[in-house]
């Protein structure tokens, strides 16, 4: 592969660690509105990690990535960090006031 289609696989794989991360969000703000059980947050994990094998390797057939390398991991990890480092920090910050405004009542 050359160098430019390394970056471009780079960033596929950060923009699909991103997707990933905002989808751990919303599976874990269900888990906590369902007041999940062992049971049900197995299931939820089992989901996630498909969907995250799922994502890699439609993402790596459509870039025609053959050997997986460092940076396709590389990317999923910054794609996630900045998910958790921008976006996640607000939902995070409102699901933790949306849970004391509704225990409140």
């Amino acid at each position: 592969m050359t160098v430019e289609q390394q970056l471009r696989a780079l960033c596929a794989m950060a923009a699909a660690g991103f997707t990933l991360g905002a989808l751990f969000d919303g599976m874990t703000l269900l888990r906590r509105a369902l007041s999940a059980g062992r049971i049900l947050t197995g299931l939820m994990d089992l989901l996630f990690g498909l969907c995250c094998a799922v994502s890699v390797i439609l993402t790596a057939l459509v870039l025609r990535i053959d050997p997986y390398r460092l940076y396709v991991f590389a990317g999923l990890a910054l794609g996630m960090g900045a998910y958790a480092a921008t976006i996640g920090t607000f939902v995070r910050i409102i699901q933790k006031r949306a849970q004391k405004i509704v225990g409140k009542r």
